[in-house]
C-alpha cells in the first residue's frame, strides 16, 4: 500500500511540475537508483553481455546515498576495453561508452529515466542518454546524481570528464548527442520550455563533484627535495561542440514518454484512489 500511496503521490505532483516548472526544489521521490549503461562501463569486457550493464535490477548497479549531502547518490564505475577495442571505430567505441540513470528501475523497470536539469518527480520512459568522451580513461570513475535537479558529473581521477547528450530517447527525437549545454540541446530541435537545464547551475554541481572526489582522495605526500604538490586542476566545462553517435541502445524500452492530455482525469482518479485506499487502512 505505500507503494502505492507513494505512486499516486508521484502523479498529482508530476502533473503540478508540468504546469508550473518554476518551482525550484523537488524532494526525491524514488526509493532506489540506478546506473545503466553499456556492460564495458560495469568492468565487463563482452560489451553484449545482457546480464550486466542495461539492466536495471542489478543491485550492483545501484547509486547510494553520498553521506553528509542531500538528494545526491554516487556509483563507482570501473570502465574496460572490449577484447577488439583497437579495431573499433570511434561511433562504436562511442557507443560503449553510453548510459543512463533510472529511478525505481528495480520495481518498475525503465520507467522513470533521468531528464537532464529536470527534477526526478518528472523522470519518464525514453528520457536523456549520456555519453562519456573518449578522456575516459580505463579504471575506476565516480558518478554522481543530483537527483532533485537532474544533474549528472563523471569525476575520473579528481577531474570531470565531459559528456555529450541524447536529450529524449524515443525513436522518433533526434538520434544526436550534442554539447550537455541548455544551448546545443534547443539547436538540437527541443523548445526553450521543454528544457529545464540551468547552464551556471550544472557548472556549480561538477565543481561540488570535483571538491568533493578532491577531498576523498588521500593526500599526497611531498618530496623531501621538492615543493608539495599543487591542487588538483579545476574541472572543464562541457563540451562546446555538437556530436553524432551510434543511436541508443537496442535494449532500451521504445515506448514513448510524452505525458498524455488526459492525465488531469488521472490525477483526479488518484485522488479517488487516495482517499479510498486511507479508508480501507483506517
Amino acid at each position: 500500500m505505500r507503494k502505492t500511496m507513494k505512486k499516486i503521490a508521484t502523479v498529482i505532483a508530476s502533473v503540478s511540475m508540468v504546469a508550473a516548472m518554476g518551482v525550484s526544489a523537488f524532494a526525491a521521490n524514488w526509493e532506489t537508483y540506478q546506473f545503466a549503461g553499456n556492460p564495458n562501463l560495469i568492468g565487463e569486457p563482452d560489451p553484449s553481455k545482457n546480464t550486466v550493464g542495461w539492466v536495471t535490477t542489478r543491485e550492483e548497479q545501484f547509486l547510494k546515498p553520498v553521506d553528509g549531502q542531500t538528494d545526491l547518490y554516487t556509483y563507482t564505475g570501473n570502465y574496460v576495453h572490449s577484447a577488439d577495442f583497437d579495431t573499433l571505430d570511434d561511433a562504436t567505441k562511442a557507443l560503449y561508452r553510453q548510459f543512463k540513470i533510472l529511478g525505481d528501475g528495480d520495481f518498475e523497470g525503465w520507467s522513470h529515466q533521468l531528464c537532464l536539469g529536470t527534477p526526478d518527480v518528472a523522470w519518464a520512459d525514453n528520457q536523456s542518454q549520456f555519453q562519456i568522451s573518449d578522456a575516459l580513461q580505463e579504471g575506476e570513475f565516480k558518478v554522481y546524481v543530483d537527483v532533485s535537479k537532474g544533474f549528472v558529473a563523471i569525476i575520473q581521477n579528481q577531474k570531470n570528464i565531459d559528456m555529450l547528450v541524447r536529450f529524449h530517447s524515443r525513436d522518433e527525437d533526434s538520434a544526436n548527442f550534442v554539447a550537455t549545454t541548455k544551448a546545443a540541446i534547443m539547436a538540437d530541435g527541443y523548445d526553450a520550455g521543454a528544457v529545464y537545464l540551468d547552464d551556471a547551475a550544472y557548472l556549480e554541481f561538477i565543481n561540488k563533484c570535483v571538491g568533493l572526489e578532491s577531498s576523498a582522495a588521500p593526500a599526497e605526500q611531498p618530496e623531501t627535495t621538492a615543493a608539495a604538490p599543487t591542487t588538483a586542476a579545476a574541472p572543464t566545462t562541457a563540451a562546446a561542440n555538437t556530436a553524432t553517435a551510434a543511436s541508443s541502445n537496442q535494449n532500451a524500452p521504445k515506448t514513448g514518454d510524452a505525458m498524455p492530455v488526459a492525465l488531469l482525469t488521472v490525477v483526479a482518479a488518484a485522488g479517488i484512489v487516495a482517499v479510498a485506499a486511507k479508508k480501507k487502512e483506517a
